[in-house]
């Protein structure tokens, strides 16, 4: 016994039969063209016909074939004849637009496009209609009685003016496979647009949601949709990332959402592909051509992680230095967190906050100077006082005086006791690069709060052997300043009283008060 699905197996084969052996459906109108010619617009439209047109002409009569209404292109049952005329002048040396296809069709179907089913009307029986024009043919031979002629000028591309008509005849189930790529289905969705042939456009519609696009695509489907205002699919919409298709989400709240879990990834020891790919999206987000909202969703996050991470090493140092158990995999993980997390901040020159965080971990500083015998942290603490200082030397950081001296009296007297304590600090370049960055920090202070952090210095420094970090030359042009401060100081006191005249050697003062001179040499 023959299945169920037997005769729509036969109906499938009879339809590729068909679709294999008869020629393409649409007949020139009083043309002579040749094979040749087809194959020289074909080439010259940038497509080849062999490849591209066959496997698609093939596709849509296979799906017609499904069907058991009128056929497409059937001369013996159509009730309509469509002339399809061309948007430049014919052969005709007289500039007008010429007959490219005719096409015999049937009213059944075109009633399917609200535009031809306005012009088959009763009320629009007339001719009158700019752009396409209908007449009687029944006292005409070839089509019988009864059959109307309708003509369709202006067809930039005649071409998918046929397949658009095509897809009358194709059932609203399968209309959506008769697509061969995206830019088929855009230029299939214009014609359809124009002809109110509504199933098509929802047809497009769901093609374009569901297949890949490039980047150009995407541009070009945007363009469409926006140049025929049309009202996108919500799939579409949704892919396209319109206002519309997220009322409740913003695109911001999204991306703020991804790159937390890209920097938790990240932090917690993520593969450098990972690493790689949080970069890009953290500059893709300062581009000059992104909405700077973007930009603060880098602060928010990166800020975050950043907190956490130092939350996690102050966890890890209390037990450290109280001789509890402590997860050395976690302080390392963690440490290399920051220092990733703090390049970034500067790459993305939104370091301002990172130092002040830093200034005031006191806490943190605390528990740096508990035991600092292989203490896991201190290399991590040198690179992050080193970049920070020569952020704030070269000027890459601009923070308030309150945050430059905090900084240092929080971090001065650790890097005294781990420098002056631990025989292993640090390298010479890193001693170097802290003492120079130290240094040039305190001359950015004033004079009376530079005095607080010489004071720190002399107490925590001095008296040690190694005296690290060494802060003389900045002590001394303190120093230097503070005699100039008083002889300028002492030299304003006398000014209101005299007057020195300093002339070749010689000077004479002369007292306001009494108009005396005194002279004599120098």
């Amino acid at each position: 016994m023959r299945g169920p699905h037997y005769h729509g197996y036969r109906e499938r084969r009879r339809a590729r039969r068909l679709a294999l052996a008869a020629p393409w459906c649409s007949r020139s109108s009083g043309s002579s063209r040749s094979s040749d010619d087809d194959e020289h617009r074909c080439a010259a439209r940038g497509f080849n016909k062999m490849n591209f047109d066959e496997s698609r002409d093939l596709k849509v009569a296979m799906v017609m074939g499904m069907g058991c209404g009128p056929r497409f292109g059937d001369d013996q049952t159509s009730d309509v004849v469509l002339n399809l005329k061309g948007v430049g002048g014919g052969e005709d040396g007289e500039g007008a637009p010429e007959v490219v296809s005719t096409l015999f069709v049937h009213s059944k179907a075109l009633r399917r496009s609200e535009f031809f089913d306005a012009r088959l009307s009763e009320r629009w029986s007339s001719a009158a209609e700019a752009g396409c024009s209908g007449s009687s043919n029944s006292g005409k031979s070839g089509p019988g009685a009864g059959v109307v002629e309708l003509t369709l000028d202006k067809c930039k591309d005649p071409q998918t003016y046929v397949r658009c008509i095509q897809l009358l005849y194709v059932p609203d189930r399968v209309k959506h496979t008769c697509f061969v790529d995206v830019q088929d289905a855009l230029n299939i969705l214009e014609v359809a647009a124009e002809l109110l042939f509504h199933d098509c456009v929802a047809a497009c519609m769901r093609y374009l949601e569901s297949v890949p696009w490039t980047p150009g695509q995407e541009s070009s489907i945007r363009a469409c949709v926006s140049n025929l205002h049309l009202l996108p699919s919500e799939d579409l919409q949704a892919r396209l990332c319109s206002p519309e298709s997220v009322p409740d989400v913003k695109p911001v709240d999204i991306m703020q959402g991804v790159l937390g879990e890209l920097l938790t990834l990240v932090t917690n020891g993520a593969t450098s592909k990972a690493r790689e790919i949080t970069e890009k999206v953290l500059l893709g987000n300062v581009q000059p051509a992104t909405s700077t909202a973007f930009a603060t969703v880098n602060e928010v996050a990166l800020f975050k992680e950043l907190q956490g991470n130092l939350e996690i090493l102050k966890v890890q140092l209390r037990k450290f230095a109280n001789f509890f158990s402590w997860n050395g995999h976690q302080v390392s993980v963690a440490c290399s967190a920051l220092r990733w997390l703090l390049d970034e901040l500067f790459t993305l020159q939104i370091a301002d906050e990172a130092v002040r965080m830093f200034s005031e971990e006191k806490e943190l500083a605390q528990l740096m100077v508990t035991r600092i015998y292989q203490n896991p942290f201190t290399e991590t603490l040198f690179f992050i006082l080193v970049r920070m200082l020569q952020a704030l030397q070269k000027g890459e950081v601009l923070s308030p005086r309150s945050v430059r001296l905090t900084l240092l009296t929080t971090w001065l007297p650790v890097v005294a006791k781990l420098g002056n304590d631990d025989e292993n600090f640090g390298h010479d370049e890193i001693q170097r690069s802290l003492e120079d960055g130290l240094g040039a920090v305190v001359e950015t202070l004033p004079m009376v709060d530079q005095e607080l952090i010489f004071r720190i210095w002399i107490g925590a420094c001095l008296k040690c052997r190694k005296a690290f970090p060494d802060l003389s030359e900045a002590f001394e042009s303190w120093c230097s300043k503070l005699r100039q401060a008083h002889r300028e100081s002492d030299l304003e006191r006398k000014l209101p009283n005299e007057v020195i005249i300093y002339e070749m050697g010689l000077y004479t003062t002369q007292y306001a008060d009494s108009g005396g001179l005194m002279s004599g040499y120098v």
